[in-house]
């Protein structure tokens, strides 16, 4: 029977986003069909969406439940943004920035002397 095996991350793996409404009838159909999957606990919850790790060799049983059962499902390719990623890219706009400013600083005390 498969349950939320971590295992899934280190092995060729996609990620798919289901909205909370179908999560129940999505893992019990994962577990009814021993397709192993991946919760990420750590996620921060935009929207009512939670993201799976799902083995790429299931990914065709999968595309079947989905439809099977209409669930709400989008992949990584749809752009969902993870807050944890944006305040990364946040970090390093910030960094660019103080960097530049710095440096025209620099130059402008040499220019004028």
């Amino acid at each position: 029977m498969a349950t939320d095996t971590f295992e899934i991350k280190h092995q060729r793996h996609f990620r798919l986003w289901i909205e909370l409404k179908d999560k129940i009838v999505f893992e019990s159909e994962l577990i009814k069909n021993d397709i192993p999957f991946h919760i990420d606990e750590n996620q921060s919850t935009i929207g009512s969406s939670i993201r799976y790790f799902l083995p790429d060799e299931h990914s065709s049983s999968i595309d079947s439940i989905i439809k099977q059962y209409g669930i709400a499902a989008s992949t990584d390719t749809i752009k969902i943004y993870d807050v944890d990623d944006e305040k990364k890219i946040q970090r390093m706009y910030w960094a660019v920035a103080i960097a530049v400013a710095v440096l025209s600083l620099v130059i402008i005390i040499f220019v004028s002397l």
